[in-house]
């Protein structure tokens, strides 16, 4: 009797592994196919996007070099124009913010203590700017 169930065994295992091995590949094909049928959906994320407008400084080189490098502070006619470009823009940035301030404090149409000081301020900047660009223009 033990011979005879030795030599099933061995051919029943085999059928019994075989009947494993198929089921485990019938199990992997199924899963892997209805991956494969499944649908993604992908959002699509709309982000603004900022753009800045950058001027560029003619000049910003020679303030991030020494005295050994910068050309403009040899030459006597660049560094006079670089004085005067700076002058100038002075005389346009304090005119622009004491323009910006007028047109805010005269929105509502009321003037109180604090705006007319503050506009008192800006008006005195813009004038020492102008002063200073005419006083440079006087004497180059």
């Amino acid at each position: 009797m033990e011979v005879v169930i030795m030599r099933y065994a061995r051919k029943l295992s085999v059928v019994f592994s075989a009947i494993i091995f198929l089921l485990g590949i019938m199990l992997f094909g199924a899963s892997s196919a209805e991956a494969q049928t499944r649908k993604t959906v992908t959002r699509r994320v709309y982000r603004p996007i900022i753009i800045r407008q950058y001027v560029r400084d003619p000049f910003w080189y020679s303030r991030y070099y020494d005295s050994f490098y910068d050309p403009y502070f040899y030459d006597p006619y660049l560094r006079e124009r670089r004085e005067r470009y700076y002058k100038e823009k002075a005389v346009r940035d304090a005119n622009r913010k004491w323009k910006k301030d007028r047109e805010k404090y005269a929105s509502d149409g009321i003037l109180t203590a604090k705006e007319r000081r503050k506009l008192a301020e800006r008006q005195e900047k813009y004038h020492k700017a102008v002063r200073k660009l005419a006083k440079f223009n006087a004497e180059s």
